[in-house]
């Protein structure tokens, strides 16, 4: 495994919501100094008892033997308590270079239970299938709260990797975009927490994961009037990459036999 990635803590002195405070952690106009060894101030935050998430992009290169892995491994993430959110859907890149690929999202009770599945013996069998049959990185990411149920509609799953330029402006962002994204039914899933690259190349920045009712107002809301001075202010701050997946109505996991 690879070692955690370490947020930088100097924050933009701007009013914001108790939890957004996490998304402008690091917000430094100059880039910081190289750290130093083994101290305190560049530990990792520690994980939290709230949900963690675990954010894979996969490219799949046998079809037949991934299928088997998924087969064989989703009881493996049912004992564990884990839960599909985004179960292979094809990634929309909405900004950024990052290739979109297959996407898939679990939701863990915490960090501890998500790192004894992945280290288990239940999940060893399995595992080698899916490196023989696709190539993937595999973020695990710190949440905030719970990705309700969907009976019936697919909700739309958000995955930013941000790289905050200014952040005096990157925070007034926080603050004024909050009300627009409220009001189309978007929820913050996980925003700039702790983070470990499990698996892969991906060095994300900080990322947030966003949960919609659906798709289409994730897209309404980013097209809105509502959003625009907000999205061209971050545009100003920040460089990002967005990537879109729809997600899993409970009615498709009990049809697809997902937990």
């Amino acid at each position: 495994m690879k070692s955690p990635i370490l947020i930088n803590r100097r924050c933009a002195a701007v009013a914001l919501p108790s939890f957004a405070m996490t998304l402008v952690s690091g917000c430094s106009q100059t880039p910081p100094a190289p750290p130093a060894a083994s101290t305190a101030a560049n530990a990792a935050p520690a994980w939290t008892d709230k949900p963690v998430f675990s954010i894979v992009d996969i490219q799949i290169h046998d079809p037949k033997g991934f299928g088997e892995y998924v087969a064989g491994h989703t009881v493996t993430v049912a004992h564990a308590g884990g839960r599909f959110l985004v179960a292979g859907a094809r990634a929309e890149a909405i900004e950024g270079s990052r290739p979109a690929r297959n996407m898939v999202v679990h939701q863990w009770p915490n960090a501890r239970i998500f790192l004894d599945w992945y280290n288990s013996a239940a999940y060893a069998q399995w595992k080698p299938k899916r490196l023989a049959a696709s190539s993937a990185n595999v973020l695990l990411v710190q949440g905030l709260s719970d990705s309700p149920p969907s009976p019936a509609l697919s909700p739309g799953f958000t995955v930013v990797d941000i790289e905050v330029r200014d952040g005096q402006a990157f925070a007034r962002y926080v603050q004024g975009h909050m009300e627009s994204l409220r009001a189309a039914g978007g929820q913050f899933l996980a925003a700039g927490g702790r983070i470990e690259v499990i698996e892969g190349d991906w060095t994300p920045r900080r990322v947030i994961l966003h949960r919609w009712p659906t798709s289409k107002a994730f897209r309404d809301w980013y097209a809105s009037d509502a959003y625009r001075p907000w999205r061209d202010l971050r545009h100003s701050a920040s460089s990002a990459t967005v990537l879109l997946a729809a997600g899993l109505s409970e009615a498709q996991k009990a049809e697809r036999k997902l937990p």
